[in-house]
């Protein structure tokens, strides 16, 4: 079974002019510094899910915290025993809204500017049904080298990193629902035989990205903007859980999935005595453990 959280907006609700679906394999370290790339990438004006394979207690943690903070447009867990889609796309269809939805896994390394020249690409090659961006395994095509950062025909494009018009995508879950690993990517010689183009565009991402190391349930501090002043810090904080609340999500000491919120207190910095963000105390429904999460949005400049 798939538990999603989130869903596309309602009919008459602005849509995003990008949907970036992040499918989560390599745990916290890899979809934060995934997500910390997004942001530099596109600010607000990209919306994020994140569809995740495997559900490691500290990977829904993250993904709860960044779903309730707003970070995050939607989440779907895929949960159960049986096979999980070759990647996703479906999925991601289902509970975005973009224009153009990209799917990247968590450990590339992508390029400077990457989504602007995605989003170029397409709008000026309607003509391409599937943009890859990164090479995939096969000869290249005989002739003169295509120029760094423009798009060449390829006759298949790797399913690790690509975009798509939600035009296209819609062809998908009309026609191909449900498309599985064992069948390969139907999809791509679908598109071939209704006269689109693959492509790659080079230069925007590679594969064998260094994955971050450290605490993988906490922010990295490099992650985290510095604080502004008092009065600013303040108005800015965003409360991902309220006191008394019920969080669904794994404690680590049982089964149980239900934690309540005990205890939500604001920390500050001792340098300048601003609030940096809150430490929440839950308690395990099931087993009564006790858990603290720290849950910080500004780092001190000191």
């Amino acid at each position: 079974m798939s538990t999603q959280a989130g869903s596309r907006p309602a009919d008459g609700a602005a849509a995003a002019t990008v949907s970036v679906a992040v499918v989560s394999t390599h745990g916290v370290p890899a979809l934060r510094a995934t997500l910390h790339c997004l942001r530099e990438a596109g600010a607000g004006e990209v919306e994020v899910i994140v569809l995740a394979a495997q559900h490691h207690d500290d990977v829904v943690d993250y993904l709860t915290r960044h779903y309730l903070r707003g970070d995050l447009a939607a989440i779907a867990l895929e949960a159960g025993e049986r096979e999980v889609a070759h990647c996703g796309i479906d999925t991601a269809f289902q509970i975005s809204s973009g224009e153009i939805v990209v799917r990247l896994q968590d450990d590339l390394a992508l390029s400077p500017g990457w989504l602007d020249a995605v989003v170029n690409t397409l709008r000026a090659a309607p003509d391409i049904g599937m943009l890859g961006l990164v090479a995939a395994d096969e000869p290249r095509r005989r002739g003169r080298p295509p120029k760094q950062r423009q798009p060449e025909a390829v006759d298949h494009v790797d399913l690790r990193a690509f975009a798509v018009t939600r035009s296209v995508l819609r062809r998908h879950a009309r026609e191909l629902p449900g498309e599985r690993c064992a069948e390969g990517c139907r999809f791509q010689h679908l598109l071939v035989g209704q006269g689109y183009r693959l492509a790659y565009l080079p230069g925007q991402a590679a594969a064998g990205a260094s994955l971050a190391t450290g605490t993988a349930g906490a922010e990295l501090e490099a992650d985290l903007a510095f604080h502004p002043g008092e009065r600013e810090a303040m108005a800015g904080l965003r409360q991902s859980y309220r006191l008394g609340d019920v969080v669904l999500t794994p404690c680590g000491a049982c089964d149980d999935e239900e934690l309540e919120v005990l205890a939500v207190q604001i920390d500050f910095c001792e340098a300048h005595d601003v609030p940096l963000g809150h430490t929440y105390t839950l308690r395990c429904t099931g087993c009564h453990n006790l858990r603290v999460e720290e849950d910080h949005e500004f780092r001190c400049p000191a």
